[in-house]
C-alpha cells in the first residue's frame, strides 16, 4: 500500500496517528513509516499506537538504533549462517536469500547464545533499512510507498535436526514474534523452495505465531525446481537471481551459487562448541511450568547490602528480573529480559541501597511448549 491509495477516512486516521505519537523518537518520521503500523493493525488508531510505542520501548531497551555500529556478531554466525543480500526484485524490493537447509542450526546454537543468533538476524534486518535508504535509485524508494523485502528461503538439505533440537524451535518462534511486533509490513513475499515433506512439521509449529497478513505472503514449493524457478522469475529479473535459482547471476569466478553474497553454511566444527555444561553444586533446583513464572522473595534488613545471583537452565532460556517491593507494587531494579542460561551460567549482583523485600523473578510465560528446570544460588551479603 502507498499513501496515494488511502481513502479520505484513512488519511484522517494517519493525521491523528501522527499527532498521537509526536512525542516518540521515531527512527523514521515520514508518513510512509507511520503507515506501516496502521496497515498492520487495520487502521485501528489505538492498537496502532500501542504497537508503535511498545516497539519504541523495545528499540531503546536493546539499543537497536546503534546495533549495526556497536554489535559484533560471533564469528560462527558470520561464517556459517547462510544469509545475504543479492539484489532487487521487479517491484524494487530488497532481495535476500537464506540457505536455511544448509545452515547447521543445532551446531550454531551449541556455539552461540540464542540472544546472539537473534541479534545477528536483527542486524541483517536493520542493514536492510540502511541499504534501501542510502540507495533510493536502485530501490526506487518512493516518498509515497512502503519499502519492502523479498526473501528466498532455500530448504535444500533440511533435515530432522532442524526440528528435533528444541532451542531451534524456540529461536524461530522468538524471531517471528520480534518481527511481528517491530517490523510491520516489511515483507512483500517469502518464497520457500525445496521444501521436503517433513518441513510441514516445523511450519505447523510456527504458523500460530504469524499474523494472517504474514501467512498470506508465504509461497511454499517442494523440490520440483521447474515450479519454483518459474515463480521466482515471475517476480525477479534473471540478472538479479543466481544461476542456481534460474537466473544469470554468478560470482566473478563464475560460481553459480554466488557464495560471495550468500555463503553455503555447512557443519559447524566442534571447536566452536561451548566446552561444558554449568555446575549444579551449591545450587537449588526450581521447576517452572510452561506459561508460568516463579517469584522468590528475599528480605534485606539493612542498606548497603549486595544481592548476588548465579543460575542456569537445563534446557533453553528463561526470563529474569529483580524487583523491590513497595507496598503492593514491584519496582524494577534489574529489567525483565530473556537470558540464554542453558549453555553458560548467568551471574550478577546489585547493591541494595534500601532495606526491604527484594523479589527475584524467573519467568517462563513466553514458553508455550514446555516447562523449564533451573538451578540457582542467590545470596545476600
Amino acid at each position: 500500500m502507498d499513501l496515494r491509495q488511502l481513502s479520505d477516512d484513512q488519511k484522517n486516521i494517519l493525521k491523528q496517528f501522527r499527532e498521537s505519537v509526536r512525542d516518540c523518537n521515531l527512527p523514521e518520521s515520514d508518513d510512509v513509516y507511520l503507515l506501516r503500523w496502521l496497515v498492520a493493525r487495520d487502521f485501528d488508531l489505538a492498537k496502532s499506537e500501542k504497537m508503535l510505542r511498545n516497539s519504541m520501548n523495545w528499540r531503546r531497551k536493546y539499543k537497536i538504533d546503534s546495533l549495526r555500529e556497536c554489535y559484533q556478531s560471533p564469528e560462527v554466525l558470520t561464517k556459517y549462517f547462510a544469509a545475504g543480500h543479492i539484489g532487487v526484485d521487479k517491484f524494487h524490493s530488497y532481495l535476500m536469500v537464506i540457505r536455511y537447509g544448509l545452515t547447521d542450526v543445532k551446531g550454531i546454537l551449541l556455539s552461540a547464545k540464542k540472544k546472539d543468533c537473534v541479534m545477528h538476524v536483527l542486524t541483517l534486518v536493520e542493514n536492510y533499512f540502511s541499504v534501501v535508504k542510502n540507495d533510493p535509485v536502485k530501490f526506487k524508494r518512493s516518498a509515497d510507498a512502503i519499502s519492502q523485502t523479498t526473501v528466498i528461503l532455500d530448504l535444500e538439505g533440511f533435515s530432522m535436526n532442524h526440528i528435533t533440537y528444541k532451542p531451534v524451535i524456540d529461536t524461530a518462534i522468538q524471531f517471528i514474534q520480534l518481527y511481528e511486533a517491530n517490523y510491520p509490513e516489511l515483507l512483500r513475499r517469502v518464497f520457500i523452495i525445496n521444501a521436503p515433506k517433513i518441513f510441514s512439521i516445523l511450519f505447523s509449529m510456527l504458523v500460530p505465531f504469524m499474523h494472517e497478513q504474514t501467512r498470506n505472503k508465504i509461497l511454499i514449493f517442494n523440490q520440483d525446481s521447474t515450479q519454483w524457478k518459474a515463480a521466482l522469475l515471475a517476480d525477479i529479473d534473471p540478472q538479479e537471481l543466481p544461476v542456481c535459482y534460474g537466473g544469470t547471476m554468478t560470482d566473478p569466478n563464475g560460481n553459480p551459487y554466488c557464495t560471495t553474497k550468500v555463503n553455503m553454511g555447512g557443519v559447524i566444527p566442534k571447536s566452536y562448541y561451548f566446552s561444558c555444561k554449568p555446575d549444579t553444586r551449591n545450587k537449588q533446583p526450581l521447576s517452572i511450568s510452561r506459561g508460568a513464572k516463579e517469584l522468590l522473595e528475599f528480605q534485606v534488613n539493612q542498606a548497603d547490602t549486595v544481592l548476588r545471583w548465579d543460575f542456569h537452565s537445563e534446557d533453553s532460556d528463561i526470563a529474569f528480573a529483580v524487583y523491590r517491593k513497595q507496598g503492593s507494587e514491584l519496582i524494577p531494579i534489574v529489567p525483565h529480559d530473556r537470558v540464554d542460561c542453558d549453555v553458560a551460567s548467568e551471574e550478577g549482583e546489585i547493591d541494595c541501597d534500601i532495606s526491604g523485600v527484594y523479589v527475584v523473578e524467573f519467568d517462563n510465560s513466553f514458553s508455550y511448549l514446555r516447562s523449564k528446570k533451573i538451578w540457582y544460588s542467590i545470596t545476600i551479603e
